[in-house]
């Protein structure tokens, strides 16, 4: 198969089936040289083009009405009919090695504070009776949201000075002390404790979400996980940037037969209870992966937009280069932070996340590029799939699913877009409920159909 330096670009129209018609438009190639050279402002003005000779690879989608199109060197990864729970790789511990650099203080919990003496007795003993049995704890954390046990301030201090961040010299964030230095509290949510433009919490509340917007992106993409083909027999799949793990896992669960490596910055993949052809790792992916050149046949990532510069973007493809074998493949799914037709309350909403995105130069445009910053990279036979996503009841499930993942990101970064805004929170709130009341009509009509893009961008590693 020749390899080509030009895009082409689908665009499917979502329904609540994830189904409907699809258009199919060819984009113009471009210089991989002047690409290369170009700075983020004129990366969209390419002026070389070549004729298009583009060919589809084999590909596999993970579904089972499609599977007459599988190549026999592929694999298709079918919908599950199990939990990870009840899977037969996850009813026993195993002895593959678990790379969480914080294991160690999984399961703890401060100590209460001289303000609660009235308590300190009945806490005390409850702490020495949660320490004791912290094992079976992050066992049955692990088990019911797939992410380990971590610490967070009781009830009564989670918006003290210590946890909320009002005390001296924090900035509006409050670093935690002794073993909870790995998280700051901030309006009584839980983030990872280190320098990140990404401004979601990653606590049990926000792994939940994730778990939830995992099977919501499944139903977007027409009940696939992924793309790109994976090799049949002893392939290696990445996932940049995993999170819960929640992809991670569920592929790993179908294809038993490929070893899935999850990696993030912040440890809230499961330590314990996963499938045994899964292993996860502690790592930034803009400062350098420890994986070793051309070790991996498959690099995915997803959702990472929100917290990439420019250049965080660069550092992330040439990484995903680095890593991948010859002939190997990167997709990127990422959701355009940009709403279209729709009423002015949510355009008021999304106009204050792309402020709060670019207070923290962070270009939310770029995911409509990065078929160009691929092929910059090196890779070739690159392509853009676009899926519109109905936000709001008109959608019917999809949409109403689509809304309710859209809000619950906005009341959880509501504090970030007063700041962008320069308004108080509380007229955030309004917003966001007023965008609720537009997004859903009256009696089944809905004056405003908006709709959100989600663009999955993938390709190959020439041979």
């Amino acid at each position: 198969m020749g390899a080509t330096h030009s895009s082409s670009r689908d665009l499917h129209h979502g329904s609540s089936s994830a189904s409907g018609f699809t258009i199919h438009k060819v984009r113009p190639s471009f210089s991989k040289e002047r690409l290369r050279s170009n700075s983020s402002n004129s990366i969209h003005n390419p002026t070389h083009t070549y004729n298009n000779q583009h060919k589809q690879p084999p590909m596999h989608y993970p579904n089972n009405s499609a599977s007459t199109l599988h190549s026999n060197h592929y694999l298709s990864p079918a919908s599950p009919s199990h939990s990870h729970n009840s899977h037969p790789q996850y009813r026993n511990h195993h002895s593959a090695p678990i790379h969480s650099p914080s294991s160690h203080r999984q399961g703890s919990i401060s100590p209460p504070s001289s303000n609660t003496s009235h308590n300190s007795s009945t806490l005390q003993k409850a702490i020495s009776r949660r320490r004791a049995s912290s094992q079976t704890v992050e066992s049955n954390m692990s088990s019911s949201y797939g992410s380990t046990l971590a610490s967070s301030p009781d009830r009564q201090h989670a918006y003290s000075p210590r946890h909320s961040g009002e005390g001296k010299g924090t900035g509006g964030f409050g670093y935690l002390q002794q073993d909870d230095h790995e998280f700051r509290w901030y309006h009584g949510r839980r983030y990872h404790n280190t320098p990140s433009l990404y401004m979601l919490p990653n606590d049990t509340e926000e792994v939940d979400r994730l778990h939830l917007q995992h099977y919501i992106y499944k139903m977007i993409l027409g009940n696939k996980n992924i793309h790109v083909p994976i090799p049949k027999e002893c392939g290696r799949v990445i996932d940049l940037g995993c999170g819960p793990a929640t992809w991670t896992m569920d592929m790993a669960t179908d294809l038993t037969s490929v070893n899935f490596v999850g990696v993030d910055i912040s440890p809230i993949y499961p330590a314990a209870i996963h499938p045994r052809n899964c292993a996860f790792s502690r790592e930034c992916i803009v400062s350098g992966l420890t994986q070793p050149d051309a070790s991996f046949d498959v690099a995915y990532q997803r959702n990472v937009a929100s917290g990439f510069t420019f250049e965080n973007w660069t550092r992330s493809i040439a990484e995903a280069y680095r890593i991948l074998k010859p002939g190997g493949y990167f997709e990127s799914v990422e959701t355009d932070v940009r709403v279209h037709d729709a009423g002015p309350m949510t355009n008021a909403c999304f106009e204050h996340m792309v402020m709060s995105m670019a207070s923290r130069s962070v270009d939310p445009s770029v995911v409509r590029s990065l078929d160009k910053m691929m092929i910059a990279a090196g890779f070739v036979d690159v392509r853009v799939i676009e899926y519109r996503v109905p936000l709001g009841e008109y959608g019917g499930k999809l949409g109403q699913l689509w809304k309710q993942n859209m809000t619950a990101i906005m009341e959880t970064v509501k504090p970030h877009l007063a700041k962008a805004g320069r308004i108080g929170e509380a007229q955030v709130g309004e917003m966001i409920q007023e965008m609720g009341k537009e997004t859903k009509g009256v009696d089944g009509e809905c004056e405003w159909r908006a709709f959100q893009t989600v663009y999955v961008t993938y390709g190959r590693k020439p041979l």
